[in-house]
């Protein structure tokens, strides 16, 4: 057996610190944790997605929200584990509408305004800011459209809904744990 140089050592610890395994993540909130990993990174540095699938739906996600702020590698092609190198090329501001408010403090309600991104990312978005809200916390959520798909999966999820139009056309959902 052949012993590690201090520099194959260094290499294999550089690799395993930039390599983002997204195959556990549970799927309804895998791309937002993918998208909040690239806005952190500085301007030219990279992270390598771990998948086990070919991720196409994501970089076509990339496409239409960051033309020409990122750049798209395949480090890997499957059959079972999908290696892509996401480099951030241009300095790119997380949308306001995508963040999530801390608690308000005297009545425990978190706003998410996702109003001007294009499916499927308002759902994931909320499906995040769900999975992660306190206990005993309200989530209002504010949407382009009305959010029928998101009822099912919230009500999955132990919580309910009350969805109402606002006059300029947009909704307001708010979601309470049942």
């Amino acid at each position: 057996m052949k012993p590690q140089t201090t520099e194959t050592t260094s290499a294999a610890a550089l690799e395993s610190e930039v390599v983002f395994d997204v195959r556990p993540i549970p799927c309804r909130v895998k791309h937002a944790q993918i998208f909040q990993r690239w806005f952190d990174l500085p301007v030219g540095q990279h992270f390598i997605l771990l998948n086990d699938h070919d991720p196409v739906p994501l970089r076509y996600q990339f496409d239409a929200e960051f033309p020409g702020a990122f750049s798209w590698e395949y480090v890997e092609r499957g059959p079972e584990d999908f290696r892509v190198k996401i480099t951030k090329l241009q300095p790119v501001a997380q949308p306001a509408a995508a963040r999530v408010a801390a608690p308000a403090a005297s009545n425990g309600v978190q706003e998410i305004d996702v109003r001007g991104l294009e499916p499927p990312e308002p759902l994931v978005r909320i499906l995040d800011a769900l999975e992660s809200l306190p206990a005993g916390a309200t989530l209002r959520a504010h949407t382009d459209r009305e959010p029928c798909h998101l009822f099912g999966e919230a009500g999955q999820r132990g919580f309910r809904h009350d969805c109402n139009e606002q006059p300029d056309g947009s909704w307001i959902t708010t979601l309470a744990r049942a």
